[in-house]
C-alpha cells in the first residue's frame, strides 16, 4: 500500500469543551501565525533570532496552550500536515477515521523531507531561521504525534519530519529530531508500543536501529479526548554543539508522505529554544540553616557556586567582577577576576574568607559572573549573588537591670544575629531559654546569663547578662474550690502573707460582685453565684499586687411544679396538697419547719392560706414553690342576668351572659325569638346577638337558663332580654 513518511503533526482537538462545560483538559489553538512571531515564541535564554521563513498552509500552523492533559507543555508552536486547530463533539474518541482530523492542504511537499523518507511528500509545512546563540550548544523542548498511530506502525512508510541545522562545523544539513542517545531519527517506527499495525511488520522498526522501537517514549492516545492523533511521544529535546556567537540555520519541517492521509504534528515548547547558560548562587555557610547566605570574619568563610546548564567535555572560564559595601582586601581577601569550571563538571565553588577589622557593622559583597562569550563585543554580566560579612558574632543586652514585682511577666530584649544559637542561665523563671528573647517571671532576685554561639565554626560564643531585682509581693492562700447548697451563707477564708507589710484587697465576681474585705460574705446563694472569684491583693507600700481565684458553684435543685390557686368549697373535704418532684418537702404558711408529708388544707372558715414546697438533691434543697389555698362559700351567692345587650363591638355589654358567684356553672342556655325559634342554644353561657351566620334583628328574645352547683342541685332562669343595636 502506498503509504507515508509523514512529518508529524499534531492535530488537536479543541474540546467539546468549547460547546458544552467539561472539567477535561483542553489543547486551544490560535493558527495562521507569521514566520516571525512562531520563530519568536520558540526564541529562549541566549539565542538571536533573524531571517524567519515558513512555506506552511495558514490553518496548519500556530501558538497553542495546554491546560493539564498528556501534551507536556504548556504552550508553544504547532506545525501540521493538515488542521492545528479542529473542532468537533466526538474528535479523538476511539480515533476512528470519522473522528481524525485529516486535511488535503493542497501543497507541495518538500524535497528535503522527500530524501529523507525515500518517496514523495506533500502538505509540507516549514518554518526556517537564522539563530546566533551565544553559548556554544543550542536545545529545544518537542511533542511529536501522529493519526498514524497505530496503523502504520512498523509500516514501509511514515509521515516524514526532522529539524535540521546547518552552519560552521557541520557538513551539510544534520537532523536534530533523535531518539536521545541515539542517531536514529524520531519516527512512528522508532518511537511506539512495540505492536506492529495491519500493514507494518516489526522488522521495519528494529530496522531503524539498535533499542529500536523506543517503547519508553510513547504514550497511547487511542481513547484520548484531547488531541485527535492517536500517539504521541513524550517530551523530547533536540540539541546540538554549535560555534559560539556564531549564525546558524534551522528547518522545522513535517510533510505527509505517498497521500494527504492520517497527518502528523509537532508541538514545540515555547522560550526553550536556548544555548548553554551559566549563572551563581550564594550557598548556605550553616548546613542547619539554609536561609544564612553570610560571612563571618576570621570564623566561617562564604560561598558561591558558579554553574553552567550541563556538563562539557571542556573547561569553561567564568570572568568575575565584585560589588557591595564590603572592601576587597579590607573586609575579605580579593576574589579572583575569574574561575574555572573544569571538564565534565557542572560547578566550581568560590569561598570567601573575610578579614578580621575593628568592627564596622555588616557588609554586603555581590557577585557578578559574567558570559565566556563575547558576542557583542563586551563581556555581559548574566547573574549575580550576594553574601553578608558580618564583624564577628554580635549579641548586646537591651534590657537595662530592672525592678519588677515576683509576679510580673517582661520581655528581656537582646540584639543579636538571626543565625545564632542562644542559651540562658538559670532557666528557671524563664519561658524559653533556647530563645533570644524570652519572657521573665521569677519570683527572686535573680541574675540571667545569655550565651550565643555558631556551632559547627571556630567563632568563639558571646555573652550578655541582666539582673531582676523582685521586690516584696502578696502571697495568696486560697481554700479549694468550693460547692454549696442553694440559700447557702458563704464566707470567703483568704489569707495574705507577707511579713510587716500593709494590704488593700478587692474582690470580683459573679453577678456584679464585689468586696474589699478580706473575707467577704454572700447570703442565701443563687444559681447566680456561682463562678470565679478573684482576690487582687495589693501592699500598698510598694504597689505590688498579686491575684488569685477560686470557683463557687451552687448546687440548686429544680423547682417542684404545683398547680396554684387551689379552691375548696366551705365545710366541704379536701385532699392533701399536690406536687411533682422528688423527696418533697412541705412548709405551712410562714413555717420554718419543713414537713414530708402533704398537709390537707382546712376548710372550715372562709379563707386563704398559703402553703409552700421544695424537693432536695442530696443535701441540697431547692428553691421554694407556693400554693395558695382559698376556701369559698359554693352555690349561695347571686346570679345576675342582664335584660338587655348591645351587640355593636364597642367593649361595652357587648354579649348577653350570667353573671355567677363562685360554685355555679351552666348547664344549658337556650335563647328563642318572638316566634319560638330557638336562635342559640350551648354550654358557653354567652350569646353574641348572631343567628344562621347574621345579625340578628333588634328586638326582644326569651332565654331559659339551667344552673348546676359544685356541691350538687341545680337551679333555672328564665326570662326576656332586648338586643339593641
Amino acid at each position: 500500500m502506498n503509504r507515508r513518511y509523514r512529518i508529524l503533526i499534531l492535530s488537536l482537538l479543541i474540546l467539546v469543551a468549547s460547546r458544552v462545560e467539561t472539567s477535561y483538559a483542553q489543547i486551544t489553538v490560535s493558527g495562521g501565525q507569521t514566520p516571525s512571531a512562531l520563530a519568536q515564541k520558540l526564541a529562549g535564554q541566549g539565542v538571536t533570532i533573524t531571517n524567519a521563513t515558513l512555506h506552511c498552509a495558514s490553518v496548519a500552523n500556530g501558538f497553542f496552550n495546554c491546560v493539564g492533559g498528556i501534551l507536556g507543555l504548556d504552550s508553544g508552536i504547532v506545525l501540521t500536515t493538515g488542521l492545528a486547530a479542529t473542532s468537533g463533539t466526538n474528535y479523538g474518541i476511539n480515533g476512528y477515521s470519522a473522528a481524525l482530523a485529516s486535511n488535503n492542504n493542497g501543497l507541495p511537499g518538500d524535497a528535503m523531507l522527500t530524501t529523507l523518507a525515500g518517496q514523495a511528500t506533500i502538505d509540507a509545512c516549514a518554518l526556517e531561521f537564522d539563530v546566533t546563540p551565544n553559548g556554544d550548544s543550542i536545545k529545544f523542548s518537542y511533542v511529536f504525534s501522529s493519526e498514524e498511530y497505530m496503523n502504520a506502525v512498523c509500516g514501509p512508510y511514515n509521515d516524514a519530519f526532522a529539524f535540521f541545522i546547518s552552519g560552521p562545523g557541520i557538513s551539510g544539513n544534520e537532523n536534530m529530531a533523535l531518539v536521545p542517545g541515539t542517531s536514529i531519527p524520531v519516527t512512528i517506527n522508532s518511537i511506539n508500543n512495540g505492536i506492529p499495525g495491519s500493514t507494518g511488520h516489526l522488522s521495519n522498526c528494529t530496522s531503524m536501529g539498535a533499542g529500536s522501537p523506543f517503547t519508553a517514549y510513547y504514550i497511547d492516545n487511542t481513547n484520548g479526548l484531547m488531541l485527535t492523533h492517536k500517539g504521541l511521544t513524550s517530551v523530547l529535546q533536540a540539541q546540538h554543539a554549535v560555534t559560539p556567537c556564531t549564525t546558524y540555520h534551522l528547518k522545522l519541517a513535517i510533510a505527509d508522505a505517498g497521500d494527504p492521509l492520517y497527518d502528523s504534528g509537532v508541538f514545540l515548547k515555547a522560550g526553550s529554544l536556548s544555548t548553554g547558560t551559566f549563572n551563581v548562587n550564594a550557598l548556605a555557610a550553616l548546613s542547619y540553616d539554609t536561609a544564612s547566605l553570610l560571612c563571618v570574619k576570621g570564623c566561617l568563610p562564604g560561598r558561591f557556586r558558579v554553574r553552567r546548564s550541563e556538563t562539557s567535555t571542556e573547561a569553561k572560564t567564568v570572568r568575575l567582577t565584585t560589588a557591595g559595601t564590603a572592601i576587597s582586601g579590607v573586609d575579605y581577601s580579593a576574589a579572583p577576576d575569574s574561575v574555572v569550571i573544569p571538564a565534565n563538571q557542572l560547578y566550581t565553588d568560590l569561598i570567601i574568607n573575610g578579614l578580621p577589622t575593628p568592627a564596622n557593622g555588616p557588609k554586603s559583597l555581590q557577585l557578578f559572573i559574567h558570559s565566556p562569550y563575547f558576542c557583542t563585543g563586551t563581556n555581559s554580566i548574566v547573574d549575580s549573588a550576594t553574601i553578608v560579612i558580618y564583624d564577628t558574632l554580635h549579641i548586646s543586652m537591651l534590657t537595662p537591670d530592672t525592678t519588677i514585682c515576683g509576679n510580673e511577666q517582661v520581655p528581656i530584649n537582646v540584639a543579636g544575629d538571626s543565625f545564632l544559637f542562644y542559651n540562658w542561665t538559670p532557666a528557671a523563671g524563664l519561658s524559653n531559654a533556647g530563645v533570644s528573647n524570652p519572657i521573665v517571671y521569677t519570683s527572686a532576685t535573680t541574675t540571667y546569663q545569655v550565651t550565643a554561639v555558631l556551632p559547627g565554626t571556630s567563632c568563639p560564643s558571646k555573652t550578655a547578662q541582666v539582673t531582676f531585682n523582685v521586690k516584696l509581693t502578696p502571697q495568696i492562700i486560697l481554700r479549694p474550690d468550693t460547692t454549696v447548697c442553694y440559700n447557702t451563707n458563704v464566707t470567703f477564708d483568704a489569707a495574705a502573707t507577707q511579713p510587716n507589710s500593709y494590704y488593700s484587697y478587692s474582690w470580683t465576681g459573679p453577678a456584679n460582685f464585689t468586696s474589699t474585705a478580706l473575707d467577704p460574705e454572700i447570703n442565701e446563694t443563687g444559681p447566680t453565684n456561682t463562678g470565679s472569684y478573684t482576690i487582687t491583693v495589693r501592699i500598698d507600700t510598694n504597689n505590688c499586687t498579686a491575684t488569685a481565684s477560686e470557683n463557687l458553684a451552687v448546687t440548686t435543685p429544680d423547682t417542684p411544679s404545683v398547680v396554684s390557686p387551689v379552691l375548696y368549697c366551705l365545710n366541704k373535704s379536701a385532699d392533701s396538697l399536690q406536687a411533682t418532684g422528688t423527696r418533697l418537702l412541705w412548709y405551712t404558711g410562714s413555717s420554718a419547719t419543713p414537713d414530708s408529708i402533704a398537709p390537707i388544707p382546712p376548710t372550715n372558715d372562709v379563707s386563704t392560706y398559703a402553703y409552700y414546697v421544695t424537693q432536695t438533691l442530696g443535701n441540697c434543697e431547692s428553691p421554694k414553690a407556693g400554693i395558695e389555698v382559698e376556701v369559698k362559700k359554693c352555690c349561695d351567692g347571686n346570679i345576675f342576668i342582664p335584660n338587655a345587650f348591645t351587640p355593636n363591638n364597642d367593649g361595652l355589654n357587648d354579649k348577653f351572659e350570667a353573671i355567677m358567684d363562685y360554685g355555679y356553672r351552666i348547664n344549658s342556655m337556650y335563647i328563642f325569638n318572638r316566634w319560638g325559634q330557638i336562635v342559640y342554644s350551648g354550654l358557653k353561657g354567652s350569646w353574641d346577638g348572631n343567628f344562621g351566620g347574621a345579625q340578628a334583628e333588634t328586638g326582644t328574645y326569651f332565654y331559659k337558663i339551667s344552673f348546676g352547683c359544685i356541691l350538687g342541685g341545680s337551679t333555672e332562669r328564665a326570662g326576656d332580654v332586648t338586643l339593641i343595636r
